[in-house]
């Protein structure tokens, strides 16, 4: 047993032997204070602190009786274990003042309960921010980040940052919906297509047409005026849609051979260490490479469960170039019919289609597509 540990506890002993009070006098001779004194049949116990516990098993060797140690109480067996391996102690103190001096740095961030996705989009934002594992953090950094997310992110309802102990944490609430219904605008709507009046759904404003009717483009169908009694003006903004059955017809045209950027699977990563508050690049992609597609990663970097005040931020390039691309028949005409639908889409948004009628002419250079769409949508836009 080791001196210096034994001096942090204290043990419950037991003497057995012949003239048990001899060895008491000699214990109390050399100033050794034993407590809690309990004689037994054959001997007693007492308790003592350890730094005595070579004084008396001294003792007990040259008076002939039998010391033992029932059992000690204290940090004595840890104590023992770490004064053993003695890079424990040394490298906690190392940590400790590391963190102390190196507090300013970022050594992790804490997405809380972010969902994955979530979190890599926070942690883009932040590093817009100028905010990543290695980097030095003050106030006004902080401050700006946390804006800067509340601006630029629409998951979020509120965002909160703080830094502490050289950890960022991210505390965050996600984003709630809430439909208003805005004033009714002061100008009538108007039919943007001829169509069969399927639905009149306004909920504000005075209809001028009614469910059957055949209406013409530019006609008007809910007005903001009205003449009341004595021939007063009554006005009421004009809010709601109006369904309409149509049909209308959609040209697009997709040549065989067409120019575009393509990935040829050939990619390259871009690698920048930050750490202690400086970059170093450790790979960069060849001078001649063609950058396409871009992928960006964080790993920060830990010694075995401790975090690190550093990161390795990587950019995975896939590398483009210009290439001919030439399409059969088949395919040309999948993607003009494609192009119809996408020109549908941006004029109604909200098409029902009930029937289409298709029409393919070809040239040599490509494929020309007209479709005829038969849809119900709403018709009502501001403009005549």
């Amino acid at each position: 047993m080791q001196r210096s540990v034994w001096a942090a506890d204290d043990f419950v002993f037991r003497v057995q032997g012949k003239n048990l009070q001899r060895f008491l006098n000699l214990a109390a001779a050399q100033e050794i204070r034993l407590a809690q004194l309990r004689w037994e049949p054959d001997g007693f116990t007492a308790r003592a602190v350890g730094l005595d516990y070579r004084k008396l098993a001294a003792l007990a060797r040259q008076g002939g009786w039998q010391f033992t140690v029932l059992y000690r109480r204290g940090p004595g067996r840890w104590a023992e274990k770490l004064l053993r391996r003695p890079g424990i102690p040394l490298g906690s103190c190392l940590f400790m003042l590391l963190l102390q001096c190196f507090g300013g740095l970022v050594w992790t961030i804490d997405f809380g309960n972010l969902e994955e996705a979530e979190a890599t989009r926070m942690r883009a934002l932040l590093y817009q921010a100028g905010i990543y594992e290695g980097v030095w953090l003050d106030d006004e950094t902080l401050a700006a980040a946390q804006n800067v997310a509340l601006e630029q992110s629409d998951i979020f309802g509120w965002v909160s940052l703080n830094f502490t102990g050289g950890c960022v944490s991210v505390e965050s609430t996600p984003a709630e919906y809430q439909t208003i219904q805005e004033e009714a605008p002061m100008h009538p709507l108007y039919a943007k297509a001829a169509a069969e009046i399927v639905a009149v759904e306004t909920q504000s404003g005075f209809t001028a047409v009614e469910v059957g009717q055949t209406v013409e483009q530019g006609q008007l169908l809910v007005d903001v005026v009205r003449w009341g009694r004595e021939e007063k003006e009554v006005l009421q903004g004009a809010a709601g849609r109006v369904l309409g059955r149509v049909q209308k017809s959609y040209t697009a045209y997709q040549p065989y051979s067409v120019e575009t950027e393509c990935l040829y699977g050939k990619s390259e990563n871009k690698e920048t260490l930050y750490l202690l508050g400086h970059p170093w690049e450790i790979a960069a992609p060849d001078s001649d490479f063609a950058e396409g597609s871009m992928q960006a990663t964080w790993e920060p970097l830990h010694l075995g469960r401790v975090s690190l005040p550093g990161c390795m931020y990587r950019q995975t390039i896939w590398e483009a170039s210009p290439q001919n691309i030439t399409y059969s028949s088949q395919q040309a005409q999948a993607l003009a019919r494609r192009a119809c639908r996408i020109q549908l889409r941006e004029e109604f948004p909200d098409a029902v289609i009930e029937s289409e009628q298709r029409q393919i002419t070809r040239d040599e250079q490509g494929e020309t597509c007209t479709i005829t769409y038969q849809f119900c949508a709403d018709i009502a836009t501001g403009t005549p």
